[in-house]
């Protein structure tokens, strides 16, 4: 499986109702916009918010992101054929690879891995995937209110 990583309090609500994972460009204005999911089985360490702080931006740890925001992921099939692998995705939306290679050394900083990384260049269903919660210990299947 492959995860759509996720905050409970802030972005779950939306998307249950639209009913669907829509793609963003993060305001890449001349990339289309792409889903993202990761192989990462934990947690995406690229996906945890950065707050402001007296001395400056910093990533919440996974911790903090759980208490402050709730942490949720969508599962898709890892051999599900709209998937495409990072690099490929990068090619899809036109990013060069000096711009890729940066992104990629991001990715490292904050503990994650571009192998991880898939898209999907279109909206998914969410009756295509299977939602979780961490509960603290483990992710949970999570039915909402």
């Amino acid at each position: 499986m492959v995860h759509h990583y996720t905050t409970e309090n802030h972005h779950l609500p939306r998307i249950l109702a639209s009913g669907m994972l829509i793609p963003n460009n993060v305001g890449a204005e001349h990339e289309p916009p792409l889903l993202w999911f990761s192989n990462a089985q934990h947690w995406e360490s690229t996906a945890t918010k950065m707050v402001h702080s007296e001395h400056g931006p910093r990533l919440l740890t996974f911790a903090e992101q759980l208490a402050q925001y709730g942490c949720v992921r969508f599962s898709l099939a890892s051999d599900d054929p709209r998937l495409m692998n990072w690099v490929d995705a990068c090619k899809y939306a036109g990013i060069t690879s000096t711009v890729r290679r940066k992104l990629e050394i991001v990715g490292r900083k904050r503990d994650g891995s571009h192998i991880d990384w898939f898209a999907i260049a279109g909206s998914v269903s969410l009756t295509e995937l299977k939602l979780e919660r961490f509960d603290g210990s483990q992710w949970v299947g999570h039915q909402p209110d």
